[in-house]
């Protein structure tokens, strides 16, 4: 069984000038997925597009939009609102006031990442070097 605080996951933060990741479960626990707490900050705008995984989010504090540019459509998040992007979509992830959501990311990170130029996670090995494809 794995149990962790939120102390525990403030270990493994990966922080930006937009937001903060506290990483619960990574690779190495062998879940397949891996969780995160994200705290998008104040009056942020976040270009992503994650080509090499799926995302989960669930909204648990705060307010924001999400917006497919793939597929097109803009939908409202607030505590208790959930979105997965299972096609690798293109997307703007904003917030006037911040928000707090809950991420699992497949395959589960290793734990380092940052986004790249086009707002996605590269494939890191164990070792947190790049995959080659």
């Amino acid at each position: 069984m794995i149990v962790r605080s939120h102390k525990d996951a403030e270990k493994s933060a990966v922080e930006d000038d937009k937001w903060i990741s506290r990483r619960y479960t990574l690779r190495k626990d062998g879940m397949g997925h891996s969780v995160h707490e994200t705290c998008i900050k104040p009056g942020q705008e976040l270009h992503m597009w994650y080509k090499n995984h799926t995302e989960t989010v669930l909204c648990i504090e705060g307010e924001g939009q999400i917006e497919d540019l793939t597929e097109g459509g803009k939908w409202e998040l607030k505590p208790g609102v959930l979105y997965a992007l299972d096609k690798h979509q293109q997307h703007i992830l904003s917030s006037e006031k911040g928000m707090t959501v809950i991420c699992t990311f497949s395959p589960a990170l290793v734990g380092p990442e940052t986004h790249d130029e086009q707002g996605s996670y590269p494939l890191l090995d164990d070792d947190g070097s790049v995959l080659k494809r």
